[in-house]
């Protein structure tokens, strides 16, 4: 069997933070105003290089907007090692012959409009034993409208969990086009809510294109879990963040992946 080379990606919920203060109301978390950066940074395990984003906040003014920038020309460190900017507001540092290390511990530190700001993150394992069952399935004409019997057919994502970690499912359709079931809209791309235990169960109708999808299992930090869920409840008045004079967050993940076919 051909082996498949997969490119991993991430949805993002920091960029709802930009835009934090366009309800018009006021930042309930303390020491946070309207020059507070935004930084975003995923480091994954197994890659050479980390970057760090930073973006200023965007302000609503009642009929106008302050609209959200990057913020450029900073010297940014990990673990005392300078990043450089790759392009505006994008700052990277290539690790060489290393590798981002699974239960190693990374520190941000930079200097922002006379505020220190810092964050830390410990790099959680990789993935081991990640399968799934059935590999495939075949759908029918009839079952793909009307929802038969076979959608009771549980496709089970499974993997080791020795420690209790937050996991997010990420899957990628053959179809990049929302498919209307009898269950309601299925999106090309969806991502599941961070969740703790070692499966995920699926159904036929959450594959209705056939082809090959490919699904990602990220191990993710609380940190990450934590503004996940903060922003899916949409309490942008009082904003989590585990960095030191900024919104967004500084975190690590590990990834694996595996095909499934619809025939």
């Amino acid at each position: 069997m051909k082996r498949r080379k997969y490119t991993y990606a991430l949805l993002s919920p920091v960029a709802c933070l930009i835009f934090v203060t366009g309800c018009g109301e006021e930042l309930a978390t303390s020491g946070i105003d309207i020059i507070t950066p935004i930084v975003e940074s995923y480091l994954e395990e197994g890659k050479k290089t980390l970057s760090v984003k930073l973006y200023s906040m965007e302000v609503y003014l009642g009929e106008d907007y302050i609209f959200s920038k990057p913020i450029t020309g900073l010297h940014l460190q990990v673990n005392g090692g300078e990043l450089h900017e790759t392009a505006n507001g994008t700052y990277s540092l290539d690790m060489g012959t290393d590798t981002i290390r699974g239960l190693q511990e990374y520190k941000l530190q930079f200097e922002y409009q006379g505020k220190t700001i810092q964050a830390s993150t410990s790099v959680p394992q990789p993935i081991h034993n990640l399968t799934i069952e059935p590999s495939s399935i075949t759908q029918t004409y009839s079952s793909y409208y009307w929802g038969e019997a076979d959608d009771s057919t549980e496709i089970v994502l499974s993997w080791d969990d020795p420690d209790r970690s937050f996991y997010q499912v990420y899957v990628v359709s053959p179809s990049s086009a929302t498919v209307n079931t009898p269950s309601g809209p299925v999106f090309g791309r969806r991502m599941m809510q961070p969740f703790q235990g070692n499966r995920h169960v699926m159904r036929p109708m959450d594959f209705p294109a056939t082809g090959y999808y490919t699904i990602y299992l990220y191990r993710v930090n609380k940190d990450y879990a934590d503004l996940y869920e903060r922003i899916s409840s949409t309490d942008l008045a009082n904003p989590v963040s585990s960095i030191d004079n900024a919104l967004g967050i500084f975190t690590s993940l590990s990834v694996a992946a595996v095909g499934f076919s619809v025939e």
